[in-house]
């Protein structure tokens, strides 16, 4: 048995799982202490450190997935991650977002029609129970355009160590089916510290995961889930100005809150947390898995590893 590496010579899966670990913390704190002086020293608000955390994050994951395709496996491309140049079609990302997007905004439209999200005035930021902190003095095209530069970068970051180099290994040697399930499970317990977070939230967070997956899986695409990740994600800090994840958001003039019961809405989570958001969710899969590429995801034995794009 081959402990280390396997019979033709790569270092086992586990292995390279540690070594993508190790690349991206090494990264992150290089990259942080380089950068953060120097954002420092260009702003000392609060606003501009919260927007340079993400793509901070994002850079550090993308040098630990460039680290990890040099050094610690030596045959997977970036295209078997879903980085290649033809996973940037514009078909694919467009029709991705849309999907993230009604995902979310038809269950909080449908919230909003019987009364259980309601539109309150705001200025300034919401927090996790639904407050007002951190005033500021903000437009709504300028809140969207901050919100956009914060959650561009937080969507690449979550959907690069969530569903890229590490989810390609683990689908590599187990199939598509653990890479899906283990890698969603993981992305809901990245989520257990923030505000609000409850048995449901997490369960929640672990259907996005398993949504965000199958985008990945049917398109070919990282870049795609990125975009259904950012979009869903958008429509509740740009234009609903409520939580996510449990997490403020700017909230210029107006805000949806909470006023409904907590399984259906969400709570302090927002309402990516609630049985409507399930239900969003589902009928996204639905879409996705009747699709060709969908139809033959299912048809695949489970367990069985899969060639993912190796040269």
């Amino acid at each position: 048995m081959h402990v280390f590496v396997d019979a033709d010579g790569r270092l086992q899966w586990p292995w390279r799982l540690l070594a993508f670990a190790f690349f991206t913390v090494a990264a992150a704190y290089a990259i942080t202490a380089i950068a953060y002086p120097i954002v420092a020293g260009v702003s000392h608000t609060i606003g501009v450190r919260f927007i340079a955390y993400p793509w901070i994050m994002a850079a550090s994951v993308a040098c630990g997935h460039a680290l990890s395709l040099r050094f610690a496996d030596g045959t997977m491309t970036w295209s078997a991650i879903g980085l290649g140049r033809p996973a940037l079609g514009v078909r694919a990302l467009s029709a991705s977002a849309l999907l993230g997007a009604l995902a979310i905004a038809v269950p909080c439209v449908a919230l909003l029609a019987i009364g259980w999200l309601t539109v309150s005035d705001s200025s300034g930021w919401i927090d996790g129970a639904g407050g007002v902190a951190l005033p500021e003095q903000l437009n709504w095209w300028s809140a969207a355009g901050a919100s956009a530069l914060m959650l561009v970068p937080a969507a690449l970051a979550e959907e690069l160590l969530m569903r890229g180099y590490a989810f390609a290994v683990l689908r590599t040697r187990f199939g598509w089916q653990v890479a899906l399930g283990a890698t969603s499970a993981i992305f809901a317990l990245l989520h257990v510290d923030n505000p609000g977070a409850s048995a449901q939230a997490l369960a929640l967070v672990t259907i996005a995961g398993i949504f965000l997956g199958t985008v990945l899986l049917v398109t070919g695409s990282l870049y795609a889930a990125v975009a259904a990740h950012f979009s869903w994600n958008f429509v509740m800090a740009a234009l609903l100005h409520t939580t996510v994840s449990g997490l403020p958001v700017s909230a210029p003039g107006y805000r949806v809150v909470n006023s409904g019961p907590a399984w259906a809405t969400g709570g302090p989570w927002g309402p990516e947390g609630g049985a409507f958001a399930a239900l969003g969710m589902a009928m996204a899969l639905v879409v996705l898995f009747t699709r060709p590429a969908g139809r033959a995801l299912l048809m695949r034995p489970f367990g069985r590893g899969e060639n993912v794009g190796h040269e």
